[in-house]
């Protein structure tokens, strides 16, 4: 118990000074970020701390497994795959045993911003976010952009399978996926460490 407060500690006290305090040039070693409030999630929350919401892992299909994740200040990166003998080194890699997509199959990226020039808009599943894509490639391997965008950021979703990796395996990974509001994170660092996870909805010292 001490521990974990001690882990927990470092991770959070360094907010209230900001985020470059707290963030190496990269971390590969971070949790997979699952939905809640895990260490994943609060580092996430601090790499973007203008992103409303943080697209995090909501429930494994059967058979997929999680890694890691790399997480880097003003980005959070984790990669869906089914290729267990290529997994990408410091990815959060989720893996299906058939091996029908390939390495680095869906990459998921949050940022601050992205830009959605030359895509549609499309009804979105996820509570306010907006969803575009650009249309999907068929030829010679499936492959297609998703950017989900929200208030201070934008979760992008990169496809790409491999040669013969039918489009509907693209629906499982899709199922796998969610969003966290960043005012949950702040409430529960609030709540439980009375400290101040600055960003968005928790302003930052001057």
């Amino acid at each position: 118990m001490i521990l974990a407060a001690a882990m927990l500690a470092l991770f959070v006290v360094p907010a209230a000074f900001g985020v470059s305090l707290l963030l190496p040039a990269s971390n590969p070693s971070s949790r997979a970020p699952g939905c809640g409030t895990g260490h994943a999630m609060i580092l996430a929350a601090q790499a973007v701390p203008s992103a409303a919401f943080l697209p995090c892992i909501a429930a494994l299909p059967a058979g997929w497994t999680a890694a890691n994740a790399e997480i880097a200040s003003g980005r959070a990166t984790f990669v869906l795959s089914d290729d267990a003998a290529q997994e990408p080194a410091g990815a959060l890699v989720l893996r299906i045993g058939s091996g029908q997509t390939g390495p680095a199959a869906v990459t998921i990226t949050l940022t601050a911003a992205c830009n959605t020039s030359g895509t549609r808009q499309i009804p979105s599943g996820q509570p306010g976010t907006r969803l575009f894509e650009r249309p999907a490639s068929l030829v010679p391997q499936y492959s297609e952009v998703r950017y989900y965008t929200f208030p201070g950021g934008c979760a992008t979703y990169q496809f790409r399978f491999t040669r013969g990796a039918s489009p509907v395996l693209a629906t499982a990974a899709g199922t796998a996926l969610a969003f966290v509001p960043r005012s949950d994170l702040v409430g529960y660092i609030r709540r439980t460490e009375g400290l101040a996870l600055c960003g968005r909805g928790a302003a930052c010292p001057g």
